[in-house]
């Protein structure tokens, strides 16, 4: 890490935390929030509640201000009413706090002055005594390998993504919606209105931090646009960078501004700018998240498909959702068609590619053959297995699902070709369940998951023209040297 980055490390890695405004009732969602997760992930440092009414909650004792704190305190979550956060920055400030993240709402981002006011003298005191702010109304961090998380169940295991949020709701919605597919952070950055620490800082951060390979982000807007354009510039030259703009309609820019207080810039310039850094920007939280897997599970690859599947018209629609979002489905050939027709019963088959083979996706075995045979092929990248859960069977086994996962722990014996794999429910009552369990199998293995054909293919399609471009750069650079 760059020396003038190692500044925010303090925010990952402090050794006592005290959490003002957290009320003695153990049952409060404030208390779940953001002092249960810190004692069930085993935070190893000192923690603090904070409240002049309070006794003692989850066995800890209650301190009536952050200046009675007998120890050092390093991080503060403010949990108190707006009128109450000044105060508690002056208090942080003569404790000698080095950062305080407010979840407090209530600032800039009411579009009223009087809040605006507020913030701006928050800053003020902050800055005068040292002290860097989060938010206001923001979650805070969450660092597995810090032992910090504002959320209950979130995962204790560290990953290589970072993601900085600025809305505190789309921060946890990507946590739950990764975990079961294999999705795991280094850190994740609330940030909300960002009166002092801003998105760039974040950023600038993340470029550098060893334990991050990717970086994800939720944006509605930014504070000083010359600084987010040098080290976004940076950070995309150094290592994938995946953004969600917030607030791009007329209604979601005043949604926005509600929300944060940000200020967005208009869609051409924002549009243009990804694409002259190199940038991948998604439209969906659904969509960052399936390319956030695909840049962790899929190594780079080109855009010749084999699409393996049980069902005809499963394999229609899974063609036509590869060619329309730019991938190419190429017919096998003759040798290939007849190497598999030796290991199938020929009932029910369709092997040109899409390859249809609904009268051995019953048997491992079968499938494991075929998809061997399949994968020797030279004229494919990529194999895709598009899987939908059907009733389930006499023995108990569900079409599709386990038959595959049955084949994972021998996957090594099969040719080397990257694979993604589509698992969608089907209609049984038992098969969202099924499904969501075979995902988790499947994510454990290693392999990018998806809920539907249609996202795999456009999360593909962005992965490898991602590394299309990279690669065209790369040698345009070794031109202009020799």
């Amino acid at each position: 890490m760059e020396p003038e980055q190692l500044g925010l490390e303090f925010l990952f890695q402090p050794k006592s935390i005290a959490l003002v405004g957290i009320p003695s009732n153990s049952a409060n969602p404030l208390v779940d929030m953001f002092l249960r997760p810190l004692v069930e992930f085993g935070f190893a440092g000192e923690l603090y509640p904070v409240n002049p009414k309070g006794s003692k909650v989850l066995g800890l004792e209650f301190y009536p201000s952050i200046k009675d704190i007998p120890g050092a305190v390093d991080y503060v979550i403010g949990a108190v009413p707006a009128r109450f956060s000044h105060q508690v920055t002056q208090d942080c400030a003569a404790k000698g706090v080095k950062a305080i993240s407010f979840y407090t709402a209530g600032f800039s981002e009411t579009g009223e002055e009087s809040g605006a006011a507020l913030e701006a003298e928050i800053v003020n005191t902050a800055r005068r005594g040292g002290v860097r702010v989060l938010g206001p109304n923001c979650m805070g961090i969450y660092c597995p390998k810090g032992r910090l998380a504002y959320w209950p169940d979130f995962p204790k295991e560290s990953g290589p993504v970072a993601y900085l949020c600025q809305s505190g709701g789309n921060s946890i919605h990507l946590v739950w919606m990764g975990a079961p597919r294999g999705i795991r952070f280094s850190k994740v950055i609330s940030f909300g209105n960002a009166c002092d620490l801003n998105e760039a800082d974040f950023l600038d951060y993340f470029t550098y931090d060893p334990d991050t390979r990717i970086i994800a982000a939720y944006i509605e807007g930014v504070k000083d646009g010359r600084q987010f354009l040098k080290v976004l510039s940076k950070a995309a030259e150094a290592k994938p960078v995946i953004i969600l703009k917030g607030g791009r309609s007329e209604a979601g820019t005043k949604a926005a501004a509600s929300h944060t207080g940000a200020l967005t810039t208009d869609d051409a310039t924002w549009d243009a700018l990804c694409k002259q850094l190199g940038v991948i920007q998604v439209s969906s939280m659904e969509e960052l998240a399936d390319v956030i897997v695909t840049f962790l599970f899929l190594p780079p690859c080109g855009r010749n498909v084999a699409i393996v599947t049980a069902g005809g018209g499963v394999s229609v629609l899974a063609a036509d959702d590869c060619e329309s979002s730019g991938l190419a489905v190429p017919p096998l050939p003759a040798e290939i068609q007849d190497q598999l027709r030796h290991c199938t019963t020929g009932i029910g088959n369709i092997l040109r590619n899409p390859v249809d083979l609904s009268d051995v996706f019953f048997d491992p075995q079968g499938v494991a053959n075929a998809l061997r045979i399949i994968s020797s092929w030279q004229g494919i990248d990529l194999l895709i297995l598009p899987l939908i859960g059907g009733v389930p069977l006499q023995s108990g086994r569900r079409m599709s699902y386990d038959v595959l996962v049955d084949i994972v722990p021998n996957w090594g014996t099969l040719p080397p070709k990257p694979t993604a794999i589509v698992v969608q429910p089907g209609t049984h009552p038992d098969a969202s369940q099924d499904a969501f369990r075979v995902q988790q199998e499947f994510a454990s293995a290693g392999f990018p998951v998806y809920p539907t054909m249609v996202r795999a293919a456009k999360a593909i399609d962005k992965f490898i023209s991602y590394h299309q471009r990279r690669g065209q750069s790369q040698q345009e650079d070794r031109n202009c040297k020799i």
